[in-house]
């Protein structure tokens, strides 16, 4: 009988130590409540339509301006002195 308990008791011994480390460490951890998600609120109708800053496609003149002339000494002097 002895061995009997002394099995019990050794059983129980090691089981303590497993039983204990269940669970989380360190003070209780709540869960956080969810935060409202607000919609942003719709923006107003435009009263009048918004006019493009560039000339439409239509606008642009289909014959390309004159290019810009070139000087004559423009490779004379680079400014190196």
């Amino acid at each position: 009988m002895d061995t009997i308990r002394r099995s019990a008791f050794l059983l129980a011994l090691a089981a303590l130590p497993l039983l204990a480390a269940c669970g989380n460490k360190g003070p209780l951890v709540m869960p956080q409540k969810p935060v409202p998600v607000e919609d942003p609120a719709p923006a107003p109708p435009a009263s009048s339509p918004v006019e493009p800053d560039a000339p439409a496609p239509g606008d642009v003149p289909t014959t390309p301006a004159e290019p810009l002339p070139v000087p004559e000494d423009a490779g004379a002097d680079d400014g190196d002195g």
